[in-house]
């Protein structure tokens, strides 16, 4: 009767114990959850600092604004633990050639639509493509495009397999002369946390369950989406950038006015 009861009795210690160390946990993580992105905790952070901007006499409204795709850099990780998997062996999409490409043309997309917005006319144009005085061209290069590892991130968490997607982005505007720089800046994602399967599980939550959402939640913290929460960090920074200029207005919001 007494092994019972002293059995019974560390079982609830441990589950109590679990509990307010995973309360501990998530406390430690509110400073973080304040500073997040408005789709929720669990999405990128993008960090932009601004390397150069141009302070001369008033530019030009550009006609058009023509987006290069970002040249991939040396710095690409991919994640094993999914270039094994059936239908990633059949796609031949987890090498850093395929990953370079997509995001690429990720980034190229996202930014486009966002500046379409400005009312300015915007293409999606080739590498080496001349462009035309009045032109607006938006180029740089992906300084690391990290896929990171699934697999930690859904059954380990706290930021460990994290994406991230480092970037350098050149804004100028074509004019006879040449092409003025007219901002220059870099983007960086920062690693969002997450407790994971493990933890929760420990606490005495249903483990199915928490891997499932700890899987949902893994949607916003693959590379694919840290590349199209840089694209919008940048299409914001660009659009202020033509705002200083008197190309575009804003409103309170920071958004384009019509």
């Amino acid at each position: 009767m007494n092994n019972d009861r002293n059995l019974a009795w560390n079982k609830e210690t441990i589950a109590a114990r679990a509990s307010m160390a995973l309360l501990l946990l998530l406390g430690t993580n509110s400073c973080w959850t304040a500073v997040a992105q408005p789709d929720g905790p669990m999405a990128a952070k993008v960090n932009l600092t601004t390397l150069q901007s141009y302070s001369g006499s008033p530019l030009s409204k550009p006609g058009k604004i023509l987006i290069y795709d970002l040249v991939p850099g040396t710095d690409i990780q991919v994640d094993k633990s999914q270039g094994v998997r059936p239908r990633h062996l059949i796609a031949g999409d987890e090498n850093p050639e395929a990953v370079a490409k997509n995001s690429e043309h990720t980034f190229s997309d996202e930014l486009a639509k966002k500046l379409a917005k400005t009312g300015i006319p915007v293409q999606h144009v080739a590498a080496g493509t001349t462009p035309s005085d009045g032109s607006l061209i938006v180029q740089g290069t992906f300084v690391a495009l990290h896929e990171g590892t699934k697999t930690e991130r859904t059954t380990v968490g706290m930021g460990l397999g994290s994406a991230g997607v480092q970037a350098k982005i050149d804004v100028r505007l074509q004019t006879p002369a040449e092409a003025v720089l007219v901002s220059q800046f870099q983007t960086e994602t920062t690693v969002p946390k997450n407790v994971g399967a493990v933890a929760p599980a420990a606490a005495g939550l249903d483990p199915a369950a928490v891997a499932a959402k700890s899987v949902v939640t893994d949607r916003k913290k693959t590379l694919n989406h840290d590349v199209v929460k840089t694209a919008d960090a940048s299409a914001n920074e660009i659009t202020k950038v033509m705002a200083a200029q008197g190309w575009i207005k804003l409103n309170d919001k920071g958004e384009v006015a019509p």
